[in-house]
């Protein structure tokens, strides 16, 4: 009998709006596992107070690459592990492309506002001051490449970021909190704020920020049925905020890192 379970779905129906129709979720046994919520412990509040001790004791920029690539994988790896473990897919967690029309709207208006916020960007008159820039940028100076290697190196910390980061805190978390809180919007609220606190070590700026992409990530997620979207469009802005930071923080703070 519990075989058959797994092999159903259940659907929690939400409000029906143009976009944000029903969602599915795995069936309910699926977050009475214990193995589940040990995982979700170690990801959601663990893994963060790893991050930040490791983040402040990594002397250079391709050490603490490293460390986010291989820590991330290997959460989504166990991640998989977990899913298929008790019968389900990655499917199941909105690693699909979704469904044609909404996918498809959800990728045009993705396209827009990146369009909308590169055009702004470059009208804007008022450029913040070398020095402004130098105190936005202090606390993640670590992660913004400088040199050609660490630029390289950049483009897979980003789409690891995009693709890892969007299955774990969207796919995972925002299903499994959302199932077991019996609400989307409560999964949506719960792992955007699990998002924010993943990004301790950029301080509470950096938190806020994050936690507020994790809603508009979320929000894409729940619209287009996929993670997709949401993942191309992460790893696109983590690639361009650290291409475009690590330009100006060497030329602001040259002499603060190390030529690697």
């Amino acid at each position: 009998m519990e075989e058959v379970k797994f092999a159903t779905l259940t659907t929690v129906t939400q409000i029906d709006t143009h976009f944000l129709r029903s969602y599915t979720f795995p069936v309910p046994a699926f977050v009475h596992r214990a193995d589940v919520w040990v995982f979700t412990i170690i990801l959601g509040l663990l893994f963060p107070l790893a991050d930040h001790f490791f983040f402040s004791r990594l002397k250079t920029t391709l050490q603490v690459y490293l460390w986010n690539i291989l820590s991330v994988w290997t959460l989504a790896a166990v991640a998989a592990w977990l899913v298929y473990r008790h019968g389900l897919s990655l499917s199941d967690f909105g690693q699909t492309f979704g469904t044609y029309p909404r996918t498809l709207i959800a990728c045009a208006v993705l396209v827009v506002l990146v369009a909308a916020l590169v055009l702004v960007n470059k009208l804007q008159k008022r450029k913040p001051s070398p020095e402004k820039m130098a105190e936005l940028t202090a606390k993640v100076r670590k992660l913004l490449p400088v040199t050609r290697t660490e630029r390289i190196a950049a483009i897979f910390l980003a789409l690891s970021a995009g693709f890892g980061e969007e299955f774990l805190y969207r796919g995972w978390l925002l299903t499994v909190t959302g199932q077991a809180l019996h609400s989307v919007w409560v999964g949506l609220i719960v792992s955007s704020i699990l998002f924010g606190f993943a990004h301790l070590y950029q301080g509470r700026n950096g938190m806020l920020s994050t936690g507020c992409l994790g809603l508009v990530f979320g929000l894409i997620y729940i619209a287009s049925a996929s993670l997709l979207p949401g993942q191309i469009l992460h790893a696109a802005l983590d690639l361009q905020n650290l291409l475009s930071l690590g330009r100006i923080a060497s030329h602001t703070s040259p002499t603060t890192r190390p030529n690697l």
